[in-house]
């Protein structure tokens, strides 16, 4: 009876001895499988990078990737990607990136385009030629970005003080080569003049005969000597007298 069954065990010890050598064979060959880098991964460093950039100065944002092609292999990168903006100071419109790594060496380039809304500056009335702009006659509105020419001012803040080159029609978009620095000296106001004797300071005060912006030399009439000199403004209503 013993040897019947060795019979029928051998061949069954047989087939485990050979599955077994095959497995540890398999478990001993390296994977020759590469290792290739995420493509998922560098388009989602690209849209939080743009993300970032264009922060709240974008309304209603839409961002657009022009995707690698899925047949595009790169080797895993074994340090961090970096992500280089080619268009820095472009918060919407067209723009590219590029995502790079330095372990392997290699160098993708995503094209972009961010769609939305910007916040310009309007005239919100008639606004005559070397005006001192106010307040009052400026709004801001919402419009879709292509309908913003460049240059376009988009802050209250920066038009406020400003003067205007031209007449500058209401409902009209303030750009920045519209504007010119303030005055800082205004004719016929009283402006603090300033002398410097050695190394003492005097101060008088005198009437400005033009105006006047930061840097640039005025005409002024002393008031205690009425004799007219000329010096450079320093600061608002304020001139230095060589």
């Amino acid at each position: 009876m013993k040897r019947p069954m060795q019979k029928l065990l051998m061949p069954l010890a047989s087939a485990l001895v050979t599955a077994c050598i095959a497995l540890n064979i398999q478990a001993q060959e390296p994977d020759t499988a590469p290792i290739e880098q995420s493509l998922d991964e560098i388009h989602e460093l690209v849209s939080k990078h743009i993300k970032q950039k264009i922060d709240q100065q974008t309304i209603e944002p839409v961002i657009h990737l022009r995707k690698l092609s899925p047949t595009l292999k790169l080797p895993l990168c074994q340090q961090p990607l970096e992500v280089h903006d080619r268009n820095p100071d472009e918060r919407i419109g067209r723009m590219t990136y590029s995502v790079s790594c330095n372990q392997p060496n290699w160098r993708v380039f995503i094209p972009a385009e961010v769609d939305g809304k910007l916040a310009v500056v309007m005239a919100a009335q008639g606004i005559l030629k070397q005006a001192v702009i106010k307040s009052a006659d400026l709004k801001q509105v919402v419009l879709p970005y292509k309908q913003v020419p460049r240059g376009s001012i988009i802050h209250l803040d920066t038009a406020i003080g400003m003067r205007t080159k031209r007449s500058i029609g209401a409902n009209n978009i303030l750009k920045i080569q519209d504007l010119q620095p303030p005055y800082w000296v205004f004719k016929k106001q009283q402006v603090t003049l300033i002398t410097k004797i050695g190394s003492i300071q005097v101060k008088t005060k005198g009437i400005a005969l033009e105006d006047a912006v930061e840097q640039q030399q005025v005409s002024v009439k002393n008031s205690t000597s009425d004799k007219v000199v000329k010096g450079i403004v320093i600061a608002p209503n304020t001139v230095m007298v060589p």
